[in-house]
């Protein structure tokens, strides 16, 4: 800098200060110092990333969460360690605190994963999920023996954040409860071994409520939700029911596995006719941030590419962040959604669950087949209905319907279900 380049910054930093005067000043100061004690109360802090309260826990996390499901794979099925680690890494540089992985994901590959991409320093910048499977247990025991394969597998002495995964009305009644699984994550808990404790839901909101219920001992809960799912399983509700009772909430499945980051014509140009242009993912995570309750939207990510677009939209995050207009654009992509030719008007509030024979009757409707229809993708439907389903957690496929009729009295919709899990049946071959 030359002297003349400093006379006039002084200058106008005189003029500046004139202007704003000393107390416009002391606010101003004020305020760094409090973000700067802000970012010493944030793990990992980034001016660049948006940080929410995680309810009770007095813990801050990133707007987004690093969801280790969805990985880059070698093309045998094998995680690609070396593609996952620097994604994982890269995240962390940009802010992200929390990464969630589960025992069962990617067959163990995923804490596998986990555990490589933090170690050498990493893993204390970050707080790491993880999940007990309750279908895997055969006795009591297996609750303990899983949490220490978990433990070594990631290469942690604690969990930050444990859940009891995926609880349903059969998980619920039949291994959470007589297993006295929340007996047993309240003893890992005073141990030391895990900092907070919750579950990951799939079910009715009925059933949400009586599991949150339960007890006072939970932190905090996993469920699904996107702008498609206000009504499925624990809704639009279940958000505000877990802040209610003082839970931090993480939402999972932000872009419905995929759909909502890859919109089918119809709905693109649902949201385009209202004048408003981002990215398909960008509308799904945003309808989350807006969402005061929720905590953390955990998003899979596949490629690098997916890692710094979800960057990029988390450094906007922001409670009440959608306009009228985007409001009304996410309700016309709704709309056309839900006006596909054969759609089935199943919201996926499993009332007609358990069925006698099993059948995963608001699964298949909700985001099986309807998800079918606007994607027209029957490789990738299938997936979705055998990868993802299985007869002791969600139920069996639509050929195991017998037309006995026992859910017809149940479904608040009045569909006649035996006809349409028959259609199903035709379409998806079983």
């Amino acid at each position: 800098m030359d002297r003349r380049d400093f006379i006039r910054r002084t200058i106008a930093a005189a003029a500046v200060g004139a202007v704003t005067g000393p107390a416009a000043m002391a606010r101003k100061a004020e305020k760094q110092a409090e973000k700067a004690e802000k970012a010493n109360n944030i793990l990992n802090y980034n001016p660049q990333m948006r940080y929410r309260p995680m309810g009770r826990t007095g813990v801050m996390v990133s707007a987004l969460g690093f969801g280790m499901l969805r990985l880059p794979t070698d093309g045998s099925g094998r995680v690609d360690f070396d593609q996952t680690t620097p994604m994982v890494r890269r995240a962390i540089e940009g802010g992200v605190n929390y990464i969630d992985t589960g025992r069962v994901y990617l067959g163990g590959q995923s804490e596998q994963a986990v555990g490589k991409a933090l170690a050498g320093g990493w893993r204390d910048r970050v707080y790491v999920t993880s999940k007990a499977p309750w279908w895997e247990m055969q006795s009591e025991a297996d609750f303990d023996r899983l949490f220490d394969e978990s433990r070594r597998a990631i290469g942690t002495d604690v969990i930050d954040f444990y859940h009891i995964h995926m609880i349903m009305h059969r998980g619920w009644k039949e291994k959470v409860l007589p297993y006295k699984l929340i007996e047993k994550m309240e003893r890992l808990k005073a141990q030391g071994k895990i900092r907070f404790m919750g579950f990951s839901f799939h079910d009715s909101l009925k059933l949400f409520k009586e599991v949150v219920e339960y007890t006072p001992a939970w932190d905090f809960c996993l469920i699904q939700h996107n702008y498609l799912d206000y009504e499925y399983e624990a809704g639009v509700l279940g958000p505000k029911y877990a802040a209610a009772n003082g839970m931090g909430l993480a939402v999972m499945k932000p872009v419905r596995t995929g759909l909502l980051a890859n919109l089918p014509d119809v709905m693109r140009r649902a949201l385009a006719s209202t004048g408003v242009n981002k990215p398909d993912a960008e509308w799904a995570l945003d309808y989350l941030w807006d969402t005061p309750e929720v905590s953390v939207a955990v998003s899979g990510m596949g490629s690098m590419a997916d890692v710094e677009a979800n960057l990029k939209y988390a450094a906007k995050a922001a409670p009440n962040m959608l306009s009228p207009a985007e409001r009304e654009a996410l309700g016309a992509a709704i709309k056309a959604y839900r006006s596909v030719e054969g759609h089935i008007d199943c919201t996926g509030c499993y009332q007609c669950i358990p069925c006698p024979h099993n059948v995963a009757i608001g699964y298949i409707f909700a985001y099986v087949y309807n998800n079918y229809l606007v994607h027209r993708n029957l490789d990738r439907a299938m997936a979705d209905y055998t990868v993802s389903m299985s007869p002791v957690q969600r139920g069996d496929p639509a050929s195991s319907c017998v037309g006995c009729g026992a859910c017809l009295p149940k479904c608040p919709q009045h569909l006649d279900i035996p006809s349409l899990l028959a259609r199903v049946k035709e379409t998806m071959g079983k």
